[in-house]
Parts: C-alpha cells; structure tokens; sequence
C-alpha cells in the first residue's frame, strides 16, 4: 500500500477518533452540568433566610434576604420574600399580628410599584395581603386590595405566555391562571360576605 494512502486512512481514522472523543466529551460535559443545576434547584437544604426564620430570628432572615440583592436578585423579588418572612412572623407573633402586617403590606406594595408588570409579584401580594386580612381586626381592606393585584395578574395573562423582566424564559399562562383563578375567586367572596356597606 502506498505511503500516502496509508497516511489519508490513518487521518480519516484520527478524524473520526477524535470527533467520537470530543462528541463523547461534549455530551457526559453536558450530562455533569445538568446534573449539577439539578442538584442546585432541588437541593434539601433550605435556604439560609429560612433557617433563621425556623430559629425566630426574623430580622436577621429579612437581612439575609436584602443582602441577595448584592447578588443579583431582584428587588421586587427580594421585597416579596421580606414580606412574606414578616406574614409568617404575625402567624408566630399573634399580640403584635397588626405590626407584622402593616410590614407585610409595606412590603407588597413597595414590589408591586416596582414591578407592576410581574404577574407573580402581583399573585404574591394578593395572597399575602388575603392572609393579611385574614390576620386584622379590619380585613376588609386588606382583601380589597388583594382582590384589586388579583385582577391586574389576571389582566396580564391574557396570551398563551408571558415573558417576566428579570426572568429567562416564558411561561404558559393557562396553569398560572387556573391557579390564581380560584383564590382570587374566594377572595372576592370574603369582600362579599365582610365588606357590604351598612345602609
């Protein structure tokens, strides 16, 4: 076999050597990464703001959280998180439940201002403000108000998706909605059957 036949098929087999090696690497690359962010996402310890919310020490969880920001989270993000920290302090805390919801209501109304476009801060801050009513002696405007961030989140599912600021990809608006739907709907009957006007 002559020389330079020899050296094309010895070429042709490091060729497609090193493509199976570098196909092979690319892949197992890629199956260790997704294994990480899978191990990242679904990971079982709770978060540091947790523990210290488990152990009562709320101001220092609420810090923590403010802290993220230096790390990329989003301010609304982080506002809605402090809230709901102060909302588990009032279910904790009952003799002082109305200073912890005036925080709580702080809180929500702060995220919503600065994310009014975010159909998940606003479904947050119905919630939380419905537990919030739930929690005072006056809760009618309290639900009034969760009713009212309800419907603006129900008025920006109205496509098949929605794109959030801060968020990386789309989702599908029906689960959203069919979630949200419900509890927006009991809501509306607490305003119903708490906050008719006496004659």
């Amino acid at each position: 076999m002559p020389r330079s036949v020899r050296s094309k098929i010895l070429l042709g087999v490091l060729w497609v050597t090193s493509f199976a090696v570098a196909g092979a690497g690319a892949y197992f690359g890629g199956w260790g990464a997704e294994a990480k962010y899978e191990d990242l996402i679904t990971s079982k310890e709770p978060a540091p703001e947790v523990k210290l919310e488990d152990q009562g020490r709320y101001d220092e969880a609420i810090q923590t959280v403010l802290d993220r920001r230096k790390e990329g989270l989003r301010e609304a993000d982080a506002d809605t998180e402090v809230a709901l920290i102060y909302l588990n302090r009032a279910k904790k805390d009952w003799a002082n439940r109305e200073k912890w919801a005036q925080q709580v209501e702080f809180y929500i109304d702060k995220a919503a201002a600065l994310a009014p476009n975010d159909p998940f801060i606003l479904e947050s801050a119905m919630d939380e403000l419905n537990t919030v009513g739930d929690y005072s002696d006056k809760g009618c405007p309290h639900y009034q108000k969760a009713v009212r961030f309800g419907e603006a989140a129900l008025a920006l599912l109205q496509g098949t998706s929605v794109t959030v600021e801060g968020h990386v990809r789309s989702y599908p608006t029906q689960p959203i909605k069919e979630g949200l739907q419900p509890r927006l709907k009991r809501i509306r009957e607490k305003v119903e059957a708490c906050c008719k006007k006496t004659p």
